[in-house]
């Protein structure tokens, strides 16, 4: 949506409207000021491409923000449902939904903003139910020895679905059919079902019922995990997963590092064009460069902390603070740098972004979200969803926010995003090193675990992790 905004809207009739003071939107009545170009006349990269929707910023704004008013409601069912029931059956039906409505958006795009924004509320309805089961996959699939690397590199393909979908989206704007951004959600919402038929015959819940894995894998995999594989009927610890102060840590960095990733993912084609001037078709294949570089950095972040932790250089939970740092502190500094770029200096300004951006990935791989597994073992579905609830509140307040301040697409409103951007990365990284924790957490301990049990897992995963590498 957010490349497919871009297109969708016509700037013409918007310019047209509020020099002669006509509602744009039942939104906004405000007409926004003709403002000069920052640009000399030598910059030749940005092309107007208009659309048929006649949206002001403040209701653009709102349509990005609906998604994640949906898919802040379902991570905390999510995760307790997936912890219950497992978490395959719940990422089918869900993704199934999402493909539906997905494929729905061009049609409620042309019925007005009202019915788009409620498929796009649907539509993140379904999707808030990911990440909640994925973690809850994972525990019963993620050896602790390798739980960094296949967790960061499965994450990964978030990356790279951006490395796809952005400049695939910028090209269909300008060349797709039914007037270019609705091929968009027609070939992603189809896209969709086919991942979600080949999910279904690929994958199961646990490793002892999959059918494509050999005997030895199951068995390695079974013993390393093996203190989850009956926890579904274990009381949940409600009070230890919204006080204790290892989730508390995970929460603020989760909400602030998501902060900057929502704002650059619903927000980042439109800052290149207003302030770097980027047409369309460049605009989206410049939008995948920091995603290339984030699905690096999450894999060898991953790959980096393993080897750390199991080579006894760094203890688990320094490791996490060195990560959560990396993944924060440095995004900082890159928003204060783009905050200063202007459409003169655009090379600049792309640099930055793909500092700031990739950056964050490491957090993925080897940061608060590899750490939400590590403290709350079978609880890591329910953890993660009340984390990602309350990490999904930016995806609802940044874009909306950005639409207030960006109503004359400036560089000096811009650079207020940014400041804002970089405080609240500040808060989150000194948050996270001051008081994250690394280690298993009492309250997510299997009671019912014999003691030979414990002792056979935990020498085997030591003597796993002494020869591993």
């Amino acid at each position: 949506m957010s490349i497919a905004i871009v297109c969708m809207v016509n700037n013409t009739a918007l310019n047209s409207m509020q020099h002669t003071n006509l509602n744009v939107s039942f939104f906004h009545n405000e007409t926004l000021p003709e403002k000069p170009s920052e640009c000399p006349a030598a910059v030749k990269h940005h092309k107007s491409l208009d659309g048929p929707f006649a949206w002001n910023k403040g209701t653009q704004g709102i349509i990005l923000s609906a998604y994640f008013y949906g898919y802040l409601i379902t991570q905390l069912p999510g995760g307790f449902i997936s912890f219950k029931l497992g978490g395959k059956n719940v990422l089918l039906i869900t993704m199934l939904i999402a493909s539906l409505f997905t494929i729905l958006i061009p049609v409620c795009s042309k019925w007005g903003p009202v019915p788009l924004m409620i498929c796009r509320f649907i539509v993140g309805l379904a999707h808030g139910a990911f990440w909640p089961s994925v973690s809850s996959l994972w525990i019963l699939w993620a050896p602790g020895p390798e739980r960094s690397r296949l967790v960061g590199s499965a994450s990964a393909g978030s990356w790279v679905g951006n490395i796809i979908a952005l400049p695939l989206g910028g090209y269909l704007c300008a060349n797709g059919f039914d007037g270019g951004w609705g091929s968009i959600f027609y070939i992603f919402g189809i896209a969709c079902f086919v991942w979600c038929v080949a999910f279904f015959f690929l994958t199961s819940d646990k490793p002892d019922n999959h059918k494509f894995i050999s005997a030895v894998e199951k068995e390695y995999i079974i013993r390393e995990t093996r203190s989850y594989m009956k926890s579904s009927d274990m009381k949940t610890p409600w009070k230890q997963i919204l006080l204790s102060k290892a989730c508390i840590a995970i929460y603020v960095a989760h909400f602030c590092s998501n902060w900057g990733i929502y704002l650059f993912l619903t927000q980042l084609p439109t800052f290149l064009k207003d302030v770097l001037k980027f047409d369309i078709k460049s605009n989206g294949l410049i939008s995948a460069i920091p995603y290339i570089a984030s699905s690096i950095l999450n894999l060898l972040s991953s790959i980096i902390s393993d080897k750390l932790i199991t080579s006894g250089k760094l203890s688990r939970t320094n490791t996490r603070r060195l990560f959560g740092f990396i993944g924060l502190f440095v995004p900082l500094c890159s928003v204060i740098g783009l905050s200063f770029v202007t459409c003169k200096n655009p090379a600049l300004g792309i640099a930055l972004l793909v500092i700031g951006i990739s950056f964050t990935a490491v957090l993925w791989g080897a940061g608060h979200l590899v750490n939400i597994n590590e403290i709350s073992g079978p609880f890591s579905g329910i953890v993660f969803g009340v984390s990602n609830t309350i990490a999904t509140i930016p995806g609802i307040v940044a874009p909306y926010i950005v639409g207030l301040i960006t109503k004359n697409e400036t560089q000096k409103e811009w650079q207020i995003v940014f400041i804002i951007c970089a405080i609240i990365f500040f808060i989150g990284g000194a948050f996270y090193c001051a008081f994250c924790d690394g280690h298993p957490q009492e309250w997510a301990k299997n009671k019912d675990t014999s003691t030979e049990d414990k002792k056979q897992i935990d020498t085997y995963a030591y003597e796993n992790a002494a020869t591993e590498f």
